[in-house]
């Protein structure tokens, strides 16, 4: 073997996936913050102190990109079933478990396309799982017997509040919290308007809520934590095809993960579910599309 190859053969040892999972050994708890409309156009004006600050610690982009339609359904479905409507059938805020115009190519335990909490709890059955989420909605796209708590929540300020208190309490290995007032905001007065930008502002208070949760409990050290979106805006509304619509910020720090990283690969909102997967240590479910999200973490 010539020194090119071997040294090939050491940078392709180095980028592999087992050198990732490695990598990521130290995570035993994970934390996701949905942020409902938050596309990546809040973070042009907002003052998000908490959030840039994981951009520091982490690794980001604000260059993720939504599915098609940038529609709220669909794209809470994509996070968190790693497929896109074209293999999960949610094509719209009109879907239901048992009404839709597209089967999905695969049905999990809960009788709708595998999520990444019923992976999750197929696979480590012990596991303490919470979904809190702000818009009702949500709670369908999710099985109902994987999380231990499933709970809707009326709204962002009280979902943070009932976070808080569940994270000192339980510790859980997987909490993921939906927050809906940035949408509301938008719709109401317009993305980029001021009143977005408080909502967006209001929002990186609650996340930093978590944050110091987490400390109480004694387990930041020991926790990725992932804040992301389901799509962004125009106007005061969205679902069309416009690129304020369509990108996302993606941004995910903690053990394993690389900091201060910018990510110059593309990621996609159904990139989520394989990326929380290697974290959590899962095998990602066969029906997903998805990637996990590699450049994001450190390298052994």
């Amino acid at each position: 073997m010539t020194g090119l190859s071997i040294l090939v053969y050491l940078l392709l040892l180095l980028l592999s996936p087992a050198a990732v999972d490695g990598a990521v050994h130290a995570a035993e708890h994970v934390l996701v913050i949905g942020c409902d409309g938050m596309g990546s156009v809040a973070f042009e004006k907002a003052t998000t102190p908490t959030m840039r600050k994981l951009m520091e610690q982490g690794a980001y982009t604000l260059k993720a990109r939504a599915v098609m339609p940038t529609s709220s359904s669909p794209n809470w479905a994509s996070m968190i079933m790693g497929a896109g409507p074209e293999q999960h059938g949610v094509t719209s805020n009109d879907w239901q478990p048992d009404k839709f115009d597209i089967a999905p190519q695969a049905v999990g335990t809960g009788g709708i396309f595998p999520t990444i909490f019923g992976v999750m709890r197929g696979q480590r059955p012990d596991s303490k799982i919470i979904a809190l989420y702000d818009w009702k909605d949500f709670g369908r796209l999710l099985e109902t017997n994987a999380p231990n708590i499933t709970l809707h929540v009326k709204d962002a300020i009280e979902t943070a509040q009932k976070a808080v208190s569940l994270i000192k309490e339980m510790k859980p290995d997987f909490m993921f919290v939906h927050f809906d007032g940035v949408d509301h905001a938008g719709h109401g007065f317009g993305w980029k308007g001021p009143q977005y930008i408080k909502a967006v502002e209001l929002a990186d208070s609650l996340i930093e809520a978590m944050l110091q949760a987490l400390d109480s409990a004694g387990i930041r050290e020991k926790t990725v934590v992932l804040i992301t979106a389901d799509h962004g805006g125009k106007g005061t509304s969205h679902g069309g095809n416009s690129m304020d619509e369509l990108l996302i910020p993606w941004i995910i720090a903690g053990p394993g993960i690389a900091a201060g990283k910018q990510i110059s690969a593309q990621v996609n909102t159904y990139d989520t579910a394989p990326t929380l997967a290697r974290i959590l240590r899962l095998k990602a479910h066969p029906a997903w599309i998805g990637k996990p999200v590699d450049e994001a973490f450190k390298q052994e």
